[in-house]
């Protein structure tokens, strides 16, 4: 192979290490808390851009003696990863200019997609499981970046204690399966002695309830709610992006290639167990949500919710479905990540916490609340936007698959019609106020640059994405068709 050419399909992963180095020489030579978050927004849309070119052009590359393969499906998770990361980065501005420092969030947010981007490449478990923990081990820091908040050290410990169990559910569950087969090879052929196959039954469901945590998924969900109130927006919006897309990714990336054969060789209807888990999470989230008075905790329940729809890909098990699933996952980070930048804006512009703060906010800063109010009605799943139709092809490939898969669409419908009524209580909130209440006198503010930037460019994809999917879901059909060429 050309050494060029091995370099550029390299380089999203090489532009993120020189950017830590970077950072680090930055910090050393002249602290300055603007320069540390330009040079990782720099770094994270140059690697958005270039994992964008590689994943449409169907380039492959190993690394580490083929530990890790960075194919299509690797570059299509990196464009999530750090596009995600670039928006937090773009509205960190005003939250960084209060912290003691700058440089160590901005490292940390490097760090994270760094160790995501080789979780999405992993060919084998435990490289996986310790690329996984290096990005995981990020996220803590940034939970707990506001020092002096007790609810963000409240928030840390919680996040810390559950994903330590998780972590060792993980790594008891890896070794199972070695035990079982004799390798840690994500790989679609292995074997099992008749004695062994219920070891391996055991471990991949250990598995399933490692990531479980991770994803959120009912009823490993616990930790959410309070840690995502407690910690600072941007590692927030963070964590509802790039982690849960992570925990996804590392799910995709061993069920595609190993659940056939889990199946054939353990007898394990995992497929069944991802079923039941997606229906238990996108109804108590939804539920949950319904009852919050909190914009941030709803919008955690709200992220519940979402896994479990997202859940359904997993669960049919065909390759249309798991392309659907990384399409979905692009719409949803994208709209997640958006809400929740115009509700850190909101709060830090307006101080406005629980959704009856919300009110008259239309008036105030009419462009966010329009933004708001598209990335909502994405989530509840209206169309012609963008996780509607995300939504509409997870129901559809239910119904392709047939048999009672069709309960999983049933399910999905009725939660998306449950989720538009406290999603349209904010929209509510923001336009006709609360009932009794007269509007505020005062007109539109300006609404700063620094937040909107990232919340238009949230709207604009959210829109694009709704109308052109074709070709997103094309690129996604591709990164499967790279990975499971010799499972389907």
């Amino acid at each position: 192979m050309n050494p060029y050419t091995e370099l550029l399909r390299l380089s999203p992963v090489g532009v993120l290490v020189l950017a830590q180095i970077i950072l680090f020489v930055q910090d050393l030579v002249r602290e300055d808390k603007r320069l540390s978050q330009y040079i990782s927004a720099a770094a994270l849309a140059l690697t958005c851009l270039l994992s964008v070119y590689l994943a449409s052009s169907g380039n492959t590359v190993s690394f580490a003696n083929s530990t890790f393969v960075f194919n299509s499906l690797a570059y299509y998770f990196g464009v999530i990863f750090s596009l995600s990361a670039l928006l937090v980065m773009l509205s960190a501005g005003s939250f960084l200019g209060r912290a003691e420092y700058a440089f160590e969030f901005s490292s940390l947010a490097i760090l994270g997609v760094l160790g995501s981007f080789f979780v999405a490449s992993s060919t084998n478990l435990v490289a996986l499981f310790v690329v996984f923990e290096m990005a995981t081990t990020a996220t803590y820091g940034m939970v707990a970046y506001a020092r002096r908040s007790k609810l963000s050290a409240e928030a840390a410990i919680k996040y810390f204690v559950v994903g330590a169990v998780s972590a060792g559910i993980i790594i008891y569950g890896i070794s199972l399966i070695y035990i079982a087969t004799g390798s840690v090879s994500i790989s679609s052929v292995f074997s099992v002695t008749s004695q062994s196959s219920q070891l391996l039954d055991v471990g991949v469901i250990l598995l399933i309830v490692g990531f479980g945590f991770k994803i959120a998924a009912f009823p490993f969900h616990m930790w959410l709610p309070d840690t995502y109130e407690g910690a600072p927006y941007p590692a927030t919006t963070y964590l509802a992006s790039v982690s849960k897309v992570m925990g996804f990714a590392a799910l995709v990336r061993i069920f595609l290639v190993m659940g056939p054969a889990i199946y054939a060789l353990g007898g394990l209807n995992w497929e069944v167990i991802f079923g039941l888990l997606s229906i238990l999470t996108m109804t108590f989230g939804n539920l949950a949500a319904l009852v919050q008075t909190s914009m941030k905790r709803m919008l955690a329940y709200s992220s519940i919710a979402m896994s479990g729809y997202m859940l359904i890909g997993l669960a049919l098990g065909t390759s249309f479905s798991y392309a659907v699933l990384l399409y979905f996952m692009l719409t949803y980070a994208i709209a997640k990540a958006g809400s929740f930048i115009v509700a850190q804006f909101f709060e830090s512009e307006h101080n406005a916490k629980s959704i009856d703060d919300y009110a008259w906010l239309a008036r105030k800063s009419p462009l966010s609340a329009f933004s708001l109010t598209i990335m909502l009605l994405s989530l509840a799943g209206i169309p012609p936007l963008s996780v509607f139709v995300a939504k509409f092809f997870i129901f559809y490939a239910s119904v392709q698959v047939g048999g009672y898969w069709i309960l999983l669409a049933i399910a999905g419908v009725l939660n998306s019609a449950l989720s538009l009524y406290y999603y349209a209580r904010v929209i509510k909130n923001m336009y006709i106020g609360l009932a009794g209440e007269s509007p505020p006198p005062q007109g539109p503010r300006l609404e700063r640059i620094g937040y909107m930037i990232p919340i238009l460019t949230c709207l604009v994809l959210t829109i694009a994405l709704g109308l052109g999917e074709g070709t997103v879901i094309a690129v996604a059909k591709h990164a499967v068709t790279t990975l499971s060429a010799t499972v389907f």
